[in-house]
């Protein structure tokens, strides 16, 4: 269903070569046997793992049972079906419009039974490419584009599949043949209809409407003593020599980001649908710091 996209942006690998230096002979002594003496390479520090572009793979969709036995659709890189592991695929670089992604992510959010226990990080990211950005990469507006496109025909294949495959979610499929014959529709067309892809949103921004792409990532987990353990995102520098890790604080409206995202279709007695996942690893491109909030009382100066 899927076919190698080709890739649109730069390819940023960059190489190095360890120099020799040769002992020869030294004006006014005696001489010396030549020798080859190999320079100390420098041992290149380890980036993140992100070795697959979501327009530079061939994607598989596959069945599978889920944790809790159920059989539904994944997606997988071809060739690499029997991973065990879910695939996470690289963004373009994408505008943050929304996020929570300062330690404890969106714990504060009482409200929608968030805590200090069950808390989640996301990212609502936008389009949009600052000057500085599609200078060195100048097609990365139009893989925004893209990707948006290639995540909509990605969740229709993992529907496909899903409406195409005996044992997988049937009682939601009964209700499409029922809504089929009241609507005298297709029933494929009822399922695929009556799914939510929860990864889509907009909004308003200046009175502008305004595209997002939503994903999150669960707050903590427990390791094999039960302890519970924080699941923060690891962030991402790009220096001359390659990544190293940086620490964040903030990432305020405005940055750009690159990051990792997985599919996942999920199935509950009353919904069903695809929703996005975000991955371990987040690249700052540009980080927009949080605005400074004065302290002190509004007094005019008086001469």
């Amino acid at each position: 269903m899927f076919s190698k996209v080709k890739q649109m942006s730069a390819n940023t690998v960059e190489t190095s070569t360890s120099d020799s230096n040769t002992i020869g002979k030294k004006r006014g002594a005696e001489k010396l046997s030549t020798e080859q003496v190999s320079a100390p390479v420098k041992k290149k520090k380890q980036g993140p793992y992100m070795p697959y572009e979501f327009d530079g793979t061939e994607l598989s969709i596959i069945m599978e049972k889920s944790r809790s036995g159920e059989l539904l659709p994944k997606v997988k890189v071809a060739g690499k079906e029997d991973s065990q592991y879910v695939t996470q695929f690289n963004t373009p670089i994408m505008k943050t419009i929304y996020n929570d992604l300062k330690e404890g992510g969106d714990s504060h959010n009482v409200k929608f039974g968030k805590s200090a226990t069950n808390y989640d990080y996301n990212i609502k990211s936008g389009k949009g490419v600052s000057d500085k950005v599609l200078r060195a990469m100048p097609n990365e507006a139009e893989r925004q584009e893209a990707f948006f496109q290639w995540a909509e025909t990605t969740c229709e294949a993992l529907l496909s599949k899903a409406f195409e495959t005996k044992g997988c979610m049937e009682n939601h499929k009964k209700k499409a043949k029922k809504n089929a014959k009241k609507n005298k529709s297709e029933e494929k067309d009822e399922f695929m209809k009556g799914a939510n892809l929860s990864m889509f949103k907009d909004t308003t921004i200046d009175d502008e409407n305004v595209d997002l792409f939503v994903c999150k990532r669960k707050g903590s987990y427990k390791d094999e003593s039960g302890v519970a353990t924080d699941n923060r995102p690891v962030f991402w520098k790009r220096t001359r020599e390659g990544f190293e890790k940086m620490e964040v604080k903030y990432v305020g409206m405005g940055s750009e980001l690159k990051y990792q995202v997985s599919f996942r279709l999920y199935s509950t007695p009353t919904m069903y649908g695809v929703g996005c996942d975000l991955g371990k690893n987040i690249c700052i491109v540009s980080l927009k710091k949080k605005a400074a909030v004065s302290t002190e009382p509004y007094i005019p100066y008086f001469d």
